[in-house]
């Protein structure tokens, strides 16, 4: 029985490091399989509402988990985090990663209730030991440990 793969979104500015989170799923996540990458904030609700260009759903799914950059321009990751602690949107895991900063906004995503925050700056088996344990919840449905939008209830 061949296992569904799960749909990955990336968010992040830097091209360099989109591919490298690419590479690592491609190689390290066989379950993984990343539906579209995005180059900021604006974008990431544009492809998550469906709105011009990702209005075509066959060509940009929604996706299941999305991988952020906390500092991206025209909106940050926290800004869409807030945004989204806002609508109704499909279960969807969020993972955000952020640079050697990462502490200044650790308080803020944790106070929003996400609970996989990572820093940019870890060893490649770090990284791909982070996007195995991702892999791992989506295909356990990890209901148990943490709802998929880990938000707090309002």
């Amino acid at each position: 029985m061949v296992k569904q793969k799960h749909k990955v979104l990336i968010a992040d500015d830097y091209e360099a490091d989109r591919f490298f989170l690419k590479e690592i799923i491609r190689r390290h996540a066989p379950l993984l399989e990343v539906v579209g990458e995005v180059q900021d904030g604006d974008e990431v609700i544009a492809y998550l509402w469906g709105y011009g260009e990702y209005a075509d759903r066959e060509k940009y799914p929604m996706p299941e988990l999305l991988i952020m950059d906390v500092r991206m321009p025209r909106m940050t990751g926290i800004q869409v985090l807030e945004w989204m602690q806002t609508q109704t949107l499909p279960p969807l895991k969020v993972a955000v990663l952020a640079d050697t900063s990462a502490e200044l906004f650790r308080h803020r995503v944790e106070e929003l209730g996400l609970k996989h925050f990572y820093s940019k700056v870890m060893e490649t088996n770090e990284l791909v030991n982070v996007i195995k344990r991702l892999q791992a919840e989506l295909q356990a449905g990890n209901a148990e440990s943490e709802p998929r939008i880990s938000w707090p209830s309002a």
